[in-house]
């Protein structure tokens, strides 16, 4: 029996920078190495990167517009809609090629492929990326662009497009149990979804010795006489860096043997505050206890070179930079965003904290820092919590629910 065929439709890809694109780009190459033959369909990137390459073991085809279009209001529709009329060009032409689709995110790309799909009596599986895909089908900084009631009755009949097509998807995934909660509502209730976490890669993402660790921290100059903090991703507010920030110059005053990592940027992002924090820095005189490094490919290296991760993040869907952190053997202080409650264990593998509140957050890293001595031990307890979550057990997951649906043979 011929494997099944799928084609994985996101808006975020490598080289792109950002959860989505890491873990579709970690899920379509675990597909593959489960035997399906998969591609991968998705936007143009800035810089612009080969309209067709080959990624891990998957061949990918981007198609315009590039670059990121979230909080660009009246300004995306047209390209939006470019875009929608592509991917449904594409997939008409290509059906006797694929068997099934796999969408990342319910805000724009269900809109064709969904209808397409079920024209052409193919099967398609919605992946539900964030909450606020289903309560902001228009993000916020999008719609405070687009002044006046026009705004407001385009989200207005967005949402009720999206729930329609979202209910003739052959299968939703919701990645954490927030989302799977809303997906309850009777406008959005699906007679089939399937609850599937985000996957972390253990055999990248895991503890070096003690001799690695110190040759790491002197490459990437983390002093071996400081407790290293690490915070990976976009150097935005919704990341909550300003509030990481403010908390921090708190935390230098008490403990001046501590180094906080930024690994990421913000510059291009609708919510960029990287030259606040710059600025935050100089005037608080925090360089010697504050290292932003930018985008970086060694994320792995950073965290098994670091003591502690911190996410002070205002929302997530499932943090893809939480499990990874855990995964290298980290205790973390993180906000209770998307699946971090459920995921971490308070004061055995992390601290917790709510969102956008530098006291609490300050409250938290403090906690963790008088417990150094224990971070060893709650860094193993970190390692073993996230084995669930490893990316050939989710990957296999998804391969079982693809075979399935298209009644294709097993997977390997």
């Amino acid at each position: 029996m011929k494997p099944c065929r799928v084609i994985w439709i996101t808006d975020e890809f490598p080289p792109e920078v950002g959860g989505t694109g890491a873990i579709a780009y970690q899920l379509s190459n675990g597909l593959a190495q489960q035997g399906l033959d998969v591609q991968v369909i998705t936007r143009q990137t800035v810089p612009p990167s080969p309209w067709q390459e080959r990624c891990g073991v998957v061949p990918v085809r981007r198609l315009p517009p590039a670059g990121l279009l979230k909080g660009a209001g009246w300004r995306a529709l047209p390209l939006l809609m470019r875009y929608v009329v592509r991917l449904a060009r594409l997939l008409m032409r290509e059906a006797p090629q694929f068997d099934l689709v796999i969408v990342s995110g319910m805000k724009i790309i269900p809109l064709a492929a969904v209808p397409v799909c079920r024209m052409l009596g193919k099967k398609t599986i919605v992946r539900i990326e964030s909450p606020f895909e289903i309560l902001q089908p228009i993000s916020s900084e999008s719609l405070n662009t687009m002044h006046g009631p026009v705004g407001r009755l385009l989200q207005h009949a967005l949402k009720r497009l999206q729930a329609a097509v979202l209910r003739r998807a052959t299968c939703v995934v919701a990645i954490s149990t927030e989302i799977a909660a809303l997906l309850t509502r009777p406008e959005l209730r699906h007679e089939r979804v399937v609850k599937i976490p985000n996957a972390v890669d253990v055999e990248r993402f895991k503890p070096v010795s003690a001799a690695a660790k110190a040759a790491l921290r002197a490459q990437l100059g983390m002093p071996a006489s400081k407790s290293v903090l690490v915070n990976v991703g976009r150097v935005t507010r919704s990341k909550g860096m300003l509030t990481l920030i403010a908390a921090w110059s708190e935390i230098v005053a008490r403990y001046d043997d501590v180094l906080l990592v930024v690994l990421g940027g913000g510059r291009g992002y609708w919510d960029d505050c990287e030259d606040e924090v710059i600025e935050y820095i100089r005037t608080h005189r925090l360089q010697g206890h504050v290292q932003l490094v930018g985008p970086s490919d060694r994320v792995h290296e950073y965290l098994q070179g670091a003591d502690l991760f911190v996410s002070p993040s205002e929302y997530e869907g499932f943090a893809l930079t939480l499990l990874e952190a855990l995964s290298c053997a980290l205790p973390v202080v993180t906000t209770t965003v998307g699946e971090a409650a459920y995921v971490v264990r308070e004061g055995r593998t992390g601290f917790l904290c709510p969102p956008k509140d530098v006291q609490a957050l300050k409250a938290s890293l403090e906690a963790a820092l008088e417990r150094r001595a224990e971070w060893p031990e709650m860094g193993r307890e970190a390692r073993e919590s996230v084995r669930q979550f490893d990316l050939t057990r989710v990957s296999e997951r998804y391969a079982e629910l693809c075979c399935e649906l298209v009644g294709s043979g097993a997977v390997r």
